[in-house]
């Protein structure tokens, strides 16, 4: 017995302890160590994804802290610490050379160039960056780890608490130029933007815009770090800026900022979990196409959609593809809904199985067998709602309706 138990303790410190280069980690079916850890690079707001995600496969733990270089810890980003427990030749090696943090323009760059192997970003490639792929002869195989948002922000202080879609797009093409033609204070606005190919701006210009012309704006109000939109809204009360949720709630969390609604639905990761916020998005992760299949970062890529990869896009505080259903979504245009006296009705060529409804807080409150094509609603949901409907092949789709 005594010697099962000493035999039990050593297996443990096997798994947790990092012995220079040859130490396995809490995911040993993915056979990484510290001496085979791909090289990983990606988006600033990725960052603490990919140094958490390090810590699970490896065995460390880690701490959230804010950076000791920033005065006011309240005007700090959050970073992920680990507590490493191997020699600090091992340490070094993965912060130099495994764990780059080129940001989400030369991550793709990086990965096109075969120098890295592996990238996490806050948004697929980009118009220019498909462009560079195709001249140096390479392609990409990417997929959506999690979902995100892009955030619309001002100063606490600014009384706005809402915008319409429109009223956005008429704020960027320079047609609204004053708070008070949107409901605010009467003052001149002042529109911040992004640098290009940056993770946001990129998104804000497909997302958002969609083609529609941007307003030339100084280069004062461009900003070239993802802190910039948070200190230049710091003081300026009559700005408005756009950052990713996670970057917004999870890593920065500022006092002095504040996040605006859209179409009337709220800012809040529950939004972001129901799709009902207007403008959630995917964080992906990609390789390239020639990679070696059996190579640890190809499994590394497999590995992140599934349930324990998914598990640590959680932990990270990002919302996983699976949230509330488990079930990846799909907004799907093969039917419509209609709602009239309590009778929602599903126009499709194909009757989904099942039903479920959820309310902007991400709970279910209504669900049924799909018996025909039309459907009695409780008469108390009021307000807009996440409609679900499981199909045959036992895909989900989600619509958003006003009940």
């Amino acid at each position: 017995m005594k010697k099962q138990f000493i035999f039990i303790i050593f297996s443990f410190l096997a798994i947790f302890t990092c012995r220079g280069q040859e130490a396995l980690g809490l995911n040993p079916e993915l056979n990484i160590t510290t001496s085979n850890f791909p090289v990983l690079d990606g988006s600033e707001s990725t960052s603490p994804l990919r140094l958490i995600l390090m810590c699970k496969l490896l065995g460390y733990d880690y701490e959230w802290q804010y950076s000791p270089f920033i005065q006011r810890q309240e005007d700090a980003p959050r970073y992920v610490e680990p507590n490493y427990t191997c020699d600090e030749e091992t340490r070094r090696d993965l912060l130099l050379n495994r764990l780059l943090n080129n940001n989400t323009h030369g991550a793709f760059v990086n990965l096109i160039d075969d120098k890295v192997d592996i990238i996490i970003t806050a948004r697929s490639i980009s118009r220019d960056e498909k462009v560079y792929a195709e001249e140096q002869g390479v392609t990409l195989l990417e997929q959506p780890i999690a979902r995100d948002a892009l955030t619309f922000m001002v100063n606490a202080k600014n009384p706005v608490s809402n915008l319409s879609i429109d009223q956005i797009h008429d704020i960027y093409m320079g047609k609204v130029a004053n708070w008070s033609e949107v409901g605010g204070l009467d003052c001149v606005m002042k529109p911040y933007v992004r640098n290009r190919n940056s993770g946001s701006q990129e998104k804000f210009e497909t997302m958002v815009m969609d083609g529609l012309t941007i307003a030339d704006f100084p280069e004062m109000q461009i900003g070239r770090t993802m802190m910039s939109p948070y200190y230049q809204l710091e003081d300026d009360t009559a700005g408005i800026a756009f950052s990713p949720f996670y970057y917004y709630k999870v890593m920065v969390d500022s006092k002095k900022v504040r996040a605006v609604g859209v179409d009337g639905v709220e800012m809040t990761k529950e939004n972001v979990m129901n799709g009902t916020y207007p403008y959630t998005s995917k964080v992906y992760t990609a390789v390239r196409s020639d990679i070696d299949k059996s190579s640890v970062a190809y499994k590394l890529f497999e590995f992140l959609t599934s349930d324990a990869g998914q598990a640590i896009v959680d932990e990270s505080g990002y919302v996983p593809l699976n949230a509330y259903t488990g079930v990846r979504m799909t907004e799907s245009e093969a039917f419509e809904l209609s709602y009239s006296d309590h009778t929602l009705t599903i126009i499709s060529l194909n009757l989904p199985k099942r039903l479920e409804i959820y309310d902007l807080e991400g709970r279910k409150v209504f669900e049924s067998a799909v018996l025909s094509c039309d459907v009695q609603i409780p008469e108390g949901l009021r307000g807009m709602h996440v409609v679900y409907l499981l199909q045959g092949d036992g895909s989900l789709c989600a619509k958003k309706i006003v009940f």
